[in-house]
């Protein structure tokens, strides 16, 4: 038998993970289900205007029962719980894949290029 080594998962992966799962679940299905909701929501206000180095810094900075509650708010308002790292994809692959070089991410992004082929042939 093989053992099989997944690749170790980042902070904000396992915690967008809670995140999806407290919504899907039925724990949350409101912004005023969220525990402090009302200052979550302002926290959540400032974080989507910041600039998105900005808005890094502060994720990395904050508790992880407070990242759950914006991920969350992200997950009921835009459908998922990555919308802080909408407009980064590079933010995106260190902070959530785990890819810290960019020959990594390269390779991330030729793969998901060449999923979505069609007839056979990737479209470039």
């Amino acid at each position: 038998m093989f053992p099989t080594a997944a690749p170790p998962r980042t902070r904000f992966a396992v915690l967008a993970d809670r995140a999806r799962h407290i919504v899907d679940s039925g724990l949350c299905s409101r912004t005023s289900a969220i525990p402090d909701w009302i200052a979550r929501l302002d926290q959540y206000e400032h974080l989507a205007a910041a600039p998105a180095a900005d808005r890094r810094a502060t994720l990395a900075i904050l508790d992880d029962d407070v990242v759950v509650d914006l991920l969350v708010l992200s997950y009921l308002r835009h459908g998922t719980p990555y919308a802080p790292w909408a407009d980064t994809l590079a933010g995106f692959a260190e902070d959530v894949l785990g890819v810290s070089t960019w020959a990594q991410l390269h390779q991330c992004l030729d793969a998901s290029w060449g999923l979505s082929t069609q007839g056979g042939t990737a479209r470039r």
